[in-house]
Formats: C-alpha cells, sequence, structure tokens
C-alpha cells in the first residue's frame, strides 16, 4: 500500500501478501473469508459458469468446505459430496434436494428422533407425504411404495436400536422401481460400512460424531451420485446451511485419525456388549457384534443399547453410577458415553411409537471410547452394582 495513502486506508488493507504457490502447507490453512474478490467481470462470469476454478462468496462453497466434501465422498466412495452445518442440515438438503410437494417417501420405523420431526413437521407441511415401515422387511417396502414415491430413506444402523439395514435387499428393490435410496451412516461410519457399494444412491452422516470424533465441532456431511448431489447442494446453499471454514478443517483432520479411533471403539464395543449380556441386572443388549453381520467390517461399530432392569429409575441411578462414561446427548467421541433416547433423540415420538421400536425408559444408549477396555467394563460394572 502506497505510503501517500490516510492512515486508515493503509490499516484496513494492512496485511496483504501474495502466498508462494511453490511450496504448500502440510496442513491445509484455515480460509477464514466469507468472500474472494476478483479482478474483472470476465472471471467472475467464467467462475459463475464453471470455466473457471475459484470461489465467489462462502455460502455457495469455500477451500476447507470443498476439502471436506472430497474426503467424505472419497471415503465412502461417492463421485461428489456436500458439507452442512450440522448432521440435521445434511439431512435437512438431502431431502429438500430430492423431494418437491407431493412426493413421497418411504422411511424406516427405526429412525433418529430430528429426522422423524423433520419428516412431520416440516416436510408434510410442504406436501411430502411418507410412511413409515420396517425396512428390513422387504415385502411391507414394496407394499409402501405408490405412484408418487421417490425414495426410501433408512438408517446403516438405526439410532439407538443398532439394527443393520438391509442394504442389498433395498437397494435391489429401489432398481426395480426406480427410487432413490437414501442412507443415514452416522451410526457405521465409513470404516464399519459404507452404502454407497451396497447399491445406495446418497449417504448421510452427521460428522459431529465419529467423522470429527472429539465432540468439538458441528458439521454434516453427504456423498453419492453426482446428479443426486447437484439438487442437494442447490438446495442446500439456498437454505443457507453451509459449514463455517474451522469446523471443516477440523473435520478432515478428525478424518485422518477415523480409522484407528474406530477400530479400537469397535473392539470396546464388543467386549462391553458381551460384559453387558451375562449381567443378571440387564434385560437385554442391542449389539450387532454379538451375533455378527457380513455387510460390517473392521467390527460392528461403537454403539450399543441395553435396558436396565427396573425402569427409569433404574437407568437414572446407573447413569449416576457411571463415573468414567458421561451422560452425553450426542456421540462418537473418544471418550466412552451414555444417553437416554426417551429422554434427548427420541423425544418427537409418542410413547407409542417409541415401545413399538423398544425405545423403552430403562434403555440406554452407549457411546464407546477408545479408553482401555477394563476400565470401561469396571465403571459399568460397579454402576450397576448399585441398580
Amino acid at each position: 500500500m502506497p505510503e501517500h495513502k490516510q492512515f486508515g486506508t493503509r490499516a484496513a488493507h494492512a496485511g496483504r501478501i501474495d502466498v508462494p504457490t511453490t511450496t504448500r502447507p502440510v496442513s491445509m490453512p484455515i480460509y477464514q473469508t466469507s468472500v474472494y474478490a476478483f479482478p474483472d467481470l470476465d472471471l467472475v462470469e467464467a467462475v459463475q459458469e464453471g470455466r473457471e476454478k475459484g470461489y465467489l462468496y462462502a455460502r455457495n462453497g469455500q477451500p476447507n468446505a470443498e476439502a471436506l466434501e472430497v474426503a467424505y465422498a472419497e471415503l465412502e466412495g461417492g463421485e461428489a459430496g456436500i458439507s452442512a452445518a450440522t448432521g440435521m442440515g445434511a439431512i435437512f438438503a438431502v431431502l429438500f434436494g430430492l423431494l418437491e410437494a407431493g412426493a413421497h417417501a418411504v422411511v424406516t420405523r427405526d429412525i433418529y428422533g430430528a429426522t422423524y420431526a423433520l419428516f412431520e413437521q416440516q416436510l408434510s407441511r410442504y406436501g411430502v407425504n411418507r410412511t413409515y415401515v420396517d425396512t428390513n422387511d422387504l415385502g411391507a417396502v414394496a407394499a409402501a411404495i405408490r405412484p408418487e414415491t421417490k425414495l426410501v430413506y433408512v438408517e446403516s444402523i438405526s439410532n439407538p436400536t443398532v439394527k443393520v439395514a438391509d442394504l442389498p435387499g433395498l437397494a435391489q428393490l429401489c432398481r426395480e422401481r426406480g427410487l432413490k435410496l437414501v442412507v443415514d451412516n452416522t451410526f457405521a461410519s465409513p470404516f464399519v460400512l459404507r452404502p454407497l457399494e451396497h447399491g445406495a444412491h446418497v449417504v448421510i452422516s452427521s460428522a459431529t460424531k465419529f467423522l470429527g470424533g472429539h465432540s468439538d465441532l458441528m458439521a454434516g456431511v453427504a456423498a453419492g451420485e453426482r446428479e443426486s448431489l447437484t439438487k442437494i447442494r442447490q438446495a442446500l446453499v439456498l437454505n443457507g446451511a453451509m459449514l463455517d471454514p474451522f469446523a471443516a478443517w477440523l473435520t478432515v483432520r478428525g478424518t485422518k485419525t477415523l480409522h484407528l479411533r474406530v477400530e479400537r471403539q469397535c473392539s470396546n464395543a464388543l467386549a462391553l456388549a458381551r460384559f453387558l449380556n451375562g449381567h443378571p441386572k440387564v434385560e437385554v443388549v442391542n449389539y450387532p457384534g454379538l451375533a455378527g453381520h457380513p455387510l460390517l467390517r473392521n467390527g460392528a461399530g461403537a454403539m450399543l443399547s441395553f435396558a436396565v432392569r427396573g425402569g427409569l429409575a433404574a437407568a437414572n441411578r446407573l447413569i449416576r453410577g457411571l463415573e468414567l462414561a458421561e451422560f452425553v446427548p450426542s456421540l462418537g467421541d473418544v471418550t466412552t458415553t451414555v444417553s437416554h433416547p426417551v429422554l434427548t433423540s427420541h423425544r418427537a415420538m409418542s410413547p407409542e411409537q417409541r415401545a413399538g421400536l423398544g425405545i423403552t425408559e430403562n434403555l440406554v444408549r452407549v457411546s464407546t471410547g477408545i479408553e482401555a477396555v477394563e476400565d470401561i467394563i469396571a465403571d459399568f460394572d460397579r454402576a450397576l452394582s448399585g441398580v
């Protein structure tokens, strides 16, 4: 900046440098800017039309979000990806991008409470119809399909009952009927299960959970076939739920250790499930690893749930008695946490709906961490002794 400019002008423009291009930083910089400068209208038009690579306004896209989108698409095996401010932001974008007024969706009964609320409280207002079925019953899914049905929505591993979806069967049915198969893969992560490999069209994850892995960010991602992702991105940009640069940067950093963390979490979850399965104060344990499942690789996931004998009071005593595992209304952290679905994630459902899914007042959901497994088991053993 020339010295003859006034101080205020020089201060406003101070610190601008040209970053060297002959070397690159090992860790991607955080592009903490909301907008990008153009030298002329020709380049603006070229970037807008896609003839030149560039960024315009952070709501439309920015380097850190793009890095995460590329990373997630690669991990899931998708052609393209999007990133959003939260997992629900990603789900919102997918559903609003692929559905329109008068459309119909077949939705799994075993669904995250906030996703259920999105269908019932928001999408219903815009004329989107939905039918909830046991999506592992392919006959029930087929019977629910209408001429106006556009997609089937499932969770790869359900929250909180940890049921594994029949993705190959659902994918074949969707192919035969010309429908999109959309899969929320949050509970599994692409380390354990990659739905696109089994015929899904779009996969979603709350990156707040295992992808980030440290309870220090909020983000959502989706990946899949390019045609669908183009429509989803349009919905996301207009909705304004874009991911900020720092959260995107943190999430990319988290993906680099995903396999190390989740591998340990899976082995710890299996050991804890086996311990709980034989405990006299536990009614039932939900964990696919107890019996094994052909779709799951590298373990059966870090999530499990179990019902404590003695109802809500017993569940409360258990939670109070835990010292290592904290009560947290989320999951996927490197530390072991517990949650109570009836009072947190699935409040939007009626008691009758929850009961039909096995989500009872004495059900406790566990997100297993990377601690020494002996300490995790000892913590639950001690807490159960006081139930």
